[in-house]
């Protein structure tokens, strides 16, 4: 990872960690190294927050100086813009979001014209241009200045797509949709209509300071009462910039990325349609995916953690299911609970064995996947600066809760 571009982007608190300055400079770097010898077209999309129009100026204004032509999306999804810059041809394309993070927060997630994350080569040489300006970028002039077109059609092209590709109705689904007041607003309940089904949406309101709050999947016990009220067949929450989900079945029941996972790539094996009858998951899944993928002679790959991480190796080697679960930051006091917490997912996790938990070693297994997994997020939130807690009062914590786990826990402390 860069200065400032990490596994998804430059991210932080608007204006203190990521500035208008930030984003024009970003907007300017790209409208020029897309137009060495072209007219660049780069599409923008952003979601809900307050601060995400502010930046979407800054950045229109950084790539049209450059001479670049910026196509806007408005509110939509981050796979919507992905969509869009690969089936349209443009040169890249600009996200707008810091995902499950805080209104507070933002961020600028560059896709490549592939529909892919920005290399990291380029993002290094924007970085080099925030700080000290090199290469020095000249003013477009005249009417090689960029212009700024509205591009919404993109965004209903995208949901066109999405409504094409179920092959039965959904008629008579009752569906629960939890919105999170961020960019599944402006897609998700049009698909689901589309498609036949009932359905139900909460959170599906913005203001610019509800994204996230106390909603989406970073609170599925919202989705999962709600449900169970309604008396659904079934649930789907998105984080802010819709590129995650959680579902919940019918007795609202969590349905983790790691199980969704499994349900997918044990359809596709039997359909035939599974590439290398292998999935893609990073080091953050559970024990409990990996040998239920075991039993139904799914093999599996794990990667560092990162979606980018899981694209790349799904692109290098043709597989065609790949995912990471979705493990939301803790803040202060709440990351002393995270071991708890990880430790009944590993365990629940289990329940796809269907010998539960008569294996004491598979047991002690889940306990030492949890701990790591604990650890990891203590040492990600106090690298970061989101840590009011230490991460040492966290491990020894931990040491209590999981008291079988107490002699890894100095190697784990000193591998992260």
């Amino acid at each position: 990872m860069g200065k400032y571009f990490g596994t998804d982007g430059f991210r932080g608190e608007a204006n203190i960690d990521l500035t208008v300055e930030h984003a024009y400079k970003v907007g300017r770097f790209l409208g020029w190294y897309f137009g060495k010898d072209h007219k660049a077209q780069i599409v923008i999309g952003k979601d809900t927050r307050r601060s995400s129009y502010m930046f979407e100026y800054s950045l229109v204004a950084g790539l049209t100086a450059s001479g670049a032509d910026a196509y806007l999306l408005h509110v939509t999804t981050t796979p919507s813009v992905s969509y869009v810059v690969r089936t349209e041809n443009f040169d890249c394309g600009i996200m707008i979001s810091a995902s499950h993070n805080p209104f507070y927060d933002n961020g600028i997630k560059v896709i490549n014209g592939l529909g892919q994350k920005l290399e990291a080569d380029i993002e290094a040489q924007i970085e080099a241009y925030i700080d000290d300006g090199t290469p020095k970028i000249p003013f477009a002039t005249r009417e090689d200045i960029g212009r700024t077109v509205d591009f919404a059609a993109g965004r209903n092209r995208y949901i066109g797509h999405l409504i094409s590709i179920p092959t039965k109705s959904f008629k008579n689904m009752r569906v629960g949709l939890d919105c999170s007041n961020g960019s599944a607003s402006s897609v998700a309940k049009s698909v689901f209509d589309a498609i036949g089904a009932k359905t139900y949406v909460i959170h599906n309101e913005p203001d610019g300071t509800n994204i996230n709050c106390g909603c989406g999947s970073t609170h599925i016990e919202e989705l999962q009462k709600y449900v169970r009220e309604k008396h659904l067949d079934v649930g789907f929450a998105y984080d802010g910039d819709a590129d995650r989900c959680i579902a919940v079945d019918e007795l609202g029941n969590v349905v983790d990325g790691d199980l969704i996972m499994y349900v997918c790539g044990k359809y596709l094996k039997e359909k035939g349609q599974l590439n290398g009858d292998t999935i893609v998951t990073t080091i953050m899944s559970n024990l409990g995916l990996y040998k239920a993928c075991d039993r139904a002679g799914i093999r599996y790959e794990k990667t560092a953690v990162g979606d980018k991480y899981v694209c790349e190796n799904m692109m290098a080697n043709g597989y065609s299911l790949g995912g990471e679960l979705f493990a939301p930051q803790q803040r202060g006091e709440e990351l002393v609970g995270r071991a708890v917490v990880d430790l009944v997912d590993e365990l629940v996790g289990l329940r796809l064995l269907h010998g539960g938990l008569g294996d004491e070693r598979m047991a002690e297994e889940a306990r030492l996947a949890a701990l790591n997994r604990a650890l990891f997020h203590a040492a990600f939130d106090k690298r970061v600066g989101r840590v009011h807690v230490p991460a040492e009062i966290v491990c020894e914590r931990a040491r209590d809760l999981l008291g079988g786990c107490i002699a890894a826990l100095p190697q784990n402390v000193h591998h992260l």
